[in-house]
């Protein structure tokens, strides 16, 4: 192997223990809806900018889900429950959880979805059923017994529950100064109840009235414990709102034509105000437990001025010599020195930067106004040569010059051997097929296989794909995602004395049944399943149709360590349905494996000699040098088999 690459791959492992040891120390988890974090990539939830106004001792596992209001996120399995499991990207006690609901708690005008169908079924009203969005809550009741919930239950686990008044919307007066009682989530001026057996809809109460304000509710259940702190962003977003005016918030704040969703700037935006909340609260609060949760977080609180990059990282991760990477920052700037101005950004060392994607250079200039501004930046790397390349990304403001290293590791394919596992699910088997990687077949959790059938269309022209049901037949209506423990597992593990850098990830799936089947394909390289990256996923995908997934990814993966890649199959359907199948076939996980490098040898260092002219007998420094880690001291891996052999293992058909 080039010895340059080799020296590069020892620094980043000694790199990689010492950022593991000297880690975040607080964890913050937060549970809501798409104003926390939105699966669009045009828009922004407030939480996925909030880890740039915190220190690196903190550390934000945002598990906010788009469309999810408090029952839906409790009820639904791969939400709240998968929080509770205590993995490595889940609660453990010492922890902090943000709550945030209310948005789609309303769906029904303040009417509980359940106890609203119920009604209509007995009224015989058949045609509103459809109407009935089942994750509306009624904010004096089901909504408060939902924050309870996960209050009581995070406690429980010794995490430190925080409830946070839910973002307003863009919902204005008509003279357009403030943000409406409808935009801060009361519904007094017109919600829906079922009273005595009786519907009542378009109802009213006074301004003092706050049966019907879900944040009012929030906080009333924050108060029922004496170590569980209310924040009210809704009043300080709705002075936010206020302050930059309907018309500014329309074209930079919000998601066009959105009353409910931000830009990267609004989102940034109400992440700051959240930094400022919290530093406020933590000072002016009395209650003794509550104080020392708030403080606990605003000691760690950044608030910047003037322009400054996210993320932190400027670190482009893995790519082949002579590809194309290219990676979006984000420049921002806050109370910037003059109200209107220039900003200039600029590379060096054969990286180019553009704002467009289009017209690449050295340098751009972004023009900002109202002191306030946020670009996105595209930084395109030097993959001419192998090995970790830097540049400086360069950020002038007028008055101010901040300065950031942005690097890329480039992987020279030559320098390895290609390796793969494939399972084509052919034949009725689920044994693998390996070319220098250890496999297992095929596993399954909660899924059985049905039976192999013939593929009506393929884009691949393969044959037969397996069918795999779910336990019981019987797939459930409530599952809007992903189930947790609900999946079918390919299984990859790296020999001893080899590095694999995981190139590609392949596989066909196909719908039998309806148009009504839906996956998420994930991989993970942690034994629990922790910190997953999503391959790809299929909504409603259209049935007797086999679609191929292609995923292009570089991912290092260490000797000894496993590559497990998970099909989470669900139905999107509104009752209970039983002869539905998703088929599978041709699964490969594909990569490049060089040699673990070998440890630097201790040097032998000689003792002066001593002033009657004796000399000392030379020592190694420690005693014997030894090889920790390198193949040298291990015993030599099993030969791989060859290309084709089939690596047969025990099949797990049942629960996992």
């Amino acid at each position: 192997m080039n010895k340059r690459i080799i020296t590069t791959i020892a620094c980043l492992f000694a790199a990689f223990s010492v950022a593991f040891s000297a880690g975040p120390q607080k964890k913050i988890h937060t549970i809501g809806d798409a104003t926390m974090l939105e699966d669009d990539t045009d828009k922004f939830g407030w939480v996925q900018m909030l880890q740039q106004y915190f220190t690196d001792n903190i550390s934000i596992n945002n598990r906010g889900k788009s469309g999810a209001s408090s029952k839906s996120y409790y009820v639904e399995t791969p939400l709240w429950q998968s929080l509770l499991k205590g993995g490595k990207n889940e609660m453990h006690e010492g922890d902090f959880l943000l709550i945030q609901f209310a948005h789609n708690d309303e769906k029904n005008d303040g009417a509980d979805g359940a106890e609203l169908k119920e009604y209509f079924t007995r009224q015989g009203a058949l045609h509103r059923i459809s109407g009935v969005d089942y994750r509306g809550t009624t904010p004096f009741e089901t909504y408060k017994e939902y924050i309870r919930k996960f209050i009581k239950e995070a406690k429980e686990m010794g995490v430190k529950p925080i409830v946070v008044g839910s973002v307003c919307r863009k919902n204005f007066t008509e003279d357009g100064k403030r943000i409406s009682r409808s935009g801060k989530h009361d519904l007094g001026e017109s919600y829906s109840v079922i009273r005595n057996k009786t519907l009542f809809e378009g109802e009213k109460v006074g301004v003092g009235d706050h049966t019907y304000d879900y944040t009012a509710s929030a906080k009333e259940v924050a108060n029922e414990f004496d170590d569980v702190p209310f924040i009210n962003l809704t009043d300080q977003t709705a002075i936010l709102f206020a302050k930059y005016g309907y018309s500014y918030c329309n074209s930079h704040i919000f998601y066009p034509s959105d009353k409910t969703h931000t830009t990267a700037l609004g989102a940034s935006l109400i992440a700051r105000e959240f930094g400022f909340l919290l530093r406020r609260q933590a000072s002016s609060e009395t209650n003794p437990k509550k104080k020392a949760i708030l403080q606990a977080l605003a000691d760690e609180v950044v608030i910047n001025k003037g322009a400054f990059v996210t993320p932190y990282n400027g670190d482009m991760g893995l790519a082949y010599v002579g590809s194309e990477v290219i990676k979006k920052f984000t420049v921002s700037g806050f109370e910037m020195p003059t109200k209107d101005g220039l900003v200039k950004v600029s590379v060096d060392n054969g990286f180019t930067i553009s704002l467009d994607k289009s017209k690449w250079s050295e340098s751009v200039e972004i023009k900002y106004n109202n002191s306030t501004f946020m670009a996105p930046v595209y930084v395109r790397a030097n993959t001419s040569k192998g090995g970790v390349v830097a540049c400086q990304l360069t950020v002038d403001d007028e008055t101010l010059t901040k300065r950031q290293v942005i690097k890329i590791e480039n992987i020279d394919k030559a320098a390895g051997e290609e390796a793969f596992a494939s399972w084509t699910l052919a034949n009725k088997s689920t044994s693998a097929l390996t070319r220098s990687l250890e496999a297992s077949e095929a596993t399954m959790s909660e899924m059985t296989i049905e039976n192999h059938t013939k593929v009506p269309v393929s884009p691949r022209g393969h044959r037969e794909m397996m069918l795999f049901n779910i336990d019981g037949d019987i797939w459930p209506s409530v599952d809007y995602d992903k189930v947790s423990t609900r999946y079918i597992e390919f299984k990859a593990k790296v020999p001893n004395g080899k590095i694999l850098t995981i190139s590609d990830v392949t596989l066909d799936v196909c719908g039998f049944g309806g148009s009504n089947s839906c996956y998420s394909v994930y991989l993970s390289t942690n034994d629990d399943f922790s910190e997953p990256e999503l391959i790809a996923e299929g909504n409603r995908i259209p049935k007797d149709k086999s679609n191929t997934v292609t995923k292009e990814l570089l991912k290092r993966v260490p000797q000894g360590q496993s590559i497990y890649l998970r099909v989470y199959p669900w139905q999107r359907v509104s009752e209970k349905v039983r002869g539905k199948t998703l088929g599978i076939s041709d699964v490969k996980i594909k990569g490049i494996l060089t040699d673990v490098p070998a440890p630097p040898k201790k040097t032998t260092t000689r003792r002066p000699a001593s002033k009657s002219g004796s000399t000392s007998t030379p020592s190694k420094t420690g005693g014997t040098a030894t090889k920790t880690g390198s193949t040298a001291s291990k015993p030599a891996p099993k030969p791989a088999p060859k290309t084709g052999a089939a690596v047969k293992k025990p099949v797990t058909t049942g629960k996992k």
